[in-house]
């Protein structure tokens, strides 16, 4: 009989409620192995252990654009300041837009935080990352190429937000349509894109 291999600390891509089969099947979508500390004032942990995209939800709440772009995008960068593919999650800072999905993704994947100074929110940023070794500084800068992000569900997003503000009610058929736009299958939606398409960000060093 035979078994599946497993790393230590593996993370669990399997598809739930919450997280769609798309999503855990999608070519981009490979966890980044980080080595932490014991504890707060610990040494390194011998061991490694992986953090995934559907970790990534759990946390957030549920998976979205936002966090899909932000995944791939700070992988992108990782990968070119661990060389050995293993994160220190002590030796990163962090630029990040002002937005639940891309913060909660940076500060998860990074360990970057606000209390420690080393996750900074600055809307300006827009769509991306600036994201910087601590013990190297080496630093990129990472956002999505133009066009990568359709306009249908940028539109509606906005229009909803913008009703909020003014304090206007928000249609049940408005909010069933953007949740229908990560849904259905036959759909090219944000997030199915950044998790599938190889090429869509740019990563720039500084």
């Amino acid at each position: 009989m035979t078994h599946e291999y497993k790393p230590v600390g593996a993370s669990d891509n399997s598809p739930d409620w919450f997280y769609p089969e798309w999503a855990a099947k999608a070519p981009n979508n490979q966890p980044i192995v980080v080595r932490d500390t014991d504890s707060a004032l610990g040494r390194y942990n011998l061991q490694t252990k992986e953090i995934g995209l559907k970790d990534i939800a759990r946390i957030h709440g549920h998976l979205c654009d936002g966090q899909v772009i932000a995944f791939v995008e700070i992988k992108a960068v990782l990968s070119k300041v661990f060389a050995d593919g293993v994160v220190d999650r002590t030796d990163l800072q962090v630029v990040s837009k002002n937005g639940p999905c891309w913060a909660d993704a940076a500060a998860f994947l990074t360990g970057a935080r606000i209390n420690f100074k080393t996750l900074r929110i600055d809307a300006s940023i827009a769509g991306g990352f600036i994201i910087q070794r601590i013990s190297t500084g080496e630093a990129y800068a990472v956002h999505l190429k133009p066009g990568v992000f359709p306009d249908d569900p940028v539109v509606l997003e906005n229009r909803i937000r913008s009703l909020r503000a003014q304090g206007n009610p928000v249609t049940a058929e408005d909010i069933d349509t953007v949740e229908k736009m990560g849904d259905a299958p036959e759909l090219e939606t944000p997030d199915r894109s950044a998790c599938r398409a190889t090429r869509d960000h740019k990563v720039e060093r500084l």
